[in-house]
């Protein structure tokens, strides 16, 4: 289950499950104050955050709050507080709420970030292994798109053959007129560059990268699939993937 599809699950259950507490919670509300029955709001916002992602935890912070106000706090079955307790207690409960679904967000981002650096750097080892084993280019290039959400990649020989492709559709496509280098995804005749949620897009023609081999230039063109772009970690992780690939190419006979 991807975000998109967690959130749309998850943000639902959150509303839902706040005005289900509060109905629930009804008979106590007289056998004790609404700020001891916020703890039970709290610790459900702070499950929503862990399971559903900061989406669902801000959905359950602020249904958990009216859902206070609305069923525990007089008068009853109205979004008015007569109390003042009762008011204190309803915007603690929407504040740490907040708070917690800040952090829930900031969780679920380091959390992405680790699942992708360890998918990235199982990709370097495979492609250590596949390029002792001489794997073939197709299968190389294959991962690397996987991997970084290129759309498409062509590896070409100094006369324009094509030696290997992902997917195999794209060995038809034109050749990108924009020239990158491994320091930069950035042409350098460019005037306007491209950014996404992410950072930097490949220029949207695609990209020519330049190789140098044993049998002279070779070129590597690549089409972005994302359009939220590759962050500086994963331009650098694609750095280096580059440079494996180059120990991969044909080598010049002895």
């Amino acid at each position: 289950m991807d975000r998109w599809e967690r959130t749309q699950v998850w943000a639902p259950l959150a509303a839902l499950g706040a005005m289900a507490i509060g109905v629930a919670l009804i008979p106590l509300r007289e056998a004790t104050s609404a700020s001891n029955l916020a703890f039970v709001f709290m610790a459900f916002t702070i499950v929503m955050a862990e399971l559903g992602g900061a989406l669902a935890a801000l959905v359950a912070a602020l249904v958990s709050a009216m859902s206070l106000n609305f069923f525990l706090t007089e008068p009853y079955l109205t979004l008015a507080i007569s109390k003042t307790d009762d008011l204190i207690a309803f915007v603690a409960l929407a504040a740490c709420g907040l708070i917690a679904a800040a952090f829930g967000s900031r969780r679920a981002r380091w959390s992405r970030a680790a699942g992708r650096a360890h998918e990235e750097i199982t990709l370097l080892r495979g492609l250590v292994d596949q390029v002792r084993g001489r794997a073939a280019l197709d299968r190389v290039i294959g991962d690397l798109a996987r991997v970084f959400g290129l759309g498409a990649i062509v590896l070409r020989d100094a006369s324009g053959r094509v030696v290997a492709v992902t997917p195999p559709e794209a060995g038809t496509s034109s050749r990108p007129e924009a020239e990158i280098t491994l320091e930069s995804p950035l042409p350098a005749s460019a005037t306007v560059h491209r950014f996404g949620s992410r950072g930097l897009r490949l220029p949207e023609g695609g990209g020519r990268l330049r190789l140098e081999t044993n049998r002279g230039p070779m070129e590597l063109d690549l089409w972005e699939g994302d359009p939220r772009g590759l962050d500086i970690d994963q331009w650098r992780t694609l750095q280096i993937a580059v440079a494996i690939l180059e120990l991969r190419l044909p080598r010049a006979p002895v």
